[in-house]
């Protein structure tokens, strides 16, 4: 979650903003700045037409969270837990862990977010109805929220039409088999709509790249969450790990770590684990350091039963 910054919590969900969101916001403003009425308000005075064209970019991005904010409260009324609301230059992602994998939940997870949309664009088609400047405002917001909600539903990952569809191959496929499916759906239409964004708009391609990227990542984490299941750490681990006392050097882990390969050794005092020293905490530390100066006492453990995933 690098160049982000934390605005709050909603129901307990961080919600960051990215500093690529400044640049889309920029674009937007300046698109409503100069486009005619019913898509921007160019034919408005200056000032109002400024300040309109910022409101709509601040409101389409608002619209974006509420999007992301239905995902999570879904998936949190189903167990999982969301890290964060990430709002950056394509949009919004929610970072949910532990996603359901039965394709009921899946699929109420998935749907939740373009349903959010579909209910805010009839709230704007609705106030369209009151006429005047304020009525097409919210028409152009109900407008955008049915092409957000739309394009959402495109069966490719990371859109929440790919979950949608593999919601549905699961039941006959299986899990792995149907992200395989829906991915190579996924990069397909990734394809077509980047040679189309070649002739008509470079939006499109970057648009049909952040597609492909998603749907090669959701593969790849399914595949590897597939494969790592079947094992416990019992069956990967070191059984008789090489152990140093807090009395050892830097200089002496180093030698370790050139002799054997690993990066990480436990640090044993009176036959009690008070730490573990790594590659990474005595190659900044003088030689003769002693380990118990440098090592980590925090030490996160697992039992020989735990999931390898």
């Amino acid at each position: 979650m690098g160049y982000s910054f934390s605005i709050g919590r909603v129901f307990g969900i961080e919600v960051r903003l990215h500093f690529s969101l400044l640049f889309i916001l920029s674009i937007l403003v300046l698109i409503f700045y100069n486009r005619e009425s019913p898509y921007g308000f160019s034919n408005l005075e200056q000032t109002t037409r400024l300040v309109l064209s910022i409101l709509m970019s601040v409101l389409i991005f608002v619209s974006v969270f509420l999007h992301e904010l239905s995902h999570s409260l879904v998936a949190m009324r189903f167990g999982a837990r969301v890290k964060a609301i990430m709002l950056f230059i394509f949009g919004g992602v929610a970072m949910i862990e532990d996603l359901p994998k039965d394709p009921n939940r899946e699929f109420f997870v998935a749907i939740a977010g373009p349903l959010m949309s579909f209910l805010l664009a009839l709230v704007g088609f609705s106030l369209r109805l009151l006429g005047g400047l304020f009525g097409e405002f919210c028409y152009l917001f109900g407008y955008f929220n049915l092409v957000l909600g739309l394009f959402n539903l495109i069966p490719a990952f990371p859109m929440d039409g790919g979950r949608v569809l593999r919601s549905f191959l699961t039941r006959r496929l299986g899990f792995i088999r149907a992200t395989k499916i829906s991915a190579d759906v996924g990069k397909i239409l990734a394809v077509v709509i980047g040679v189309t964004g070649l002739f008509t708009s470079i939006w499109l391609t970057l648009i049909a790249l952040f597609i492909y990227m998603g749907a090669v990542e959701e593969e790849k984490s399914v595949t590897l969450e597939g494969f790592l299941s079947k094992y416990v750490v019992g069956d990967v681990m070191s059984k008789n790990p090489i152990c140093v006392s807090p009395e050892f050097k830097a200089r002496d882990v180093i030698d370790l770590v050139f002799k054997h390969k690993h990066l990480g050794y436990p640090v044993v005092e009176n036959d009690r684990v008070v730490g573990i020293v790594t590659l990474r905490d005595v190659i900044n530390a003088g030689e003769d350091e002693d380990v118990r100066d440098v090592m980590s006492r925090n030490v996160l453990t697992v039992t020989p039963e735990t999931s390898v995933l």
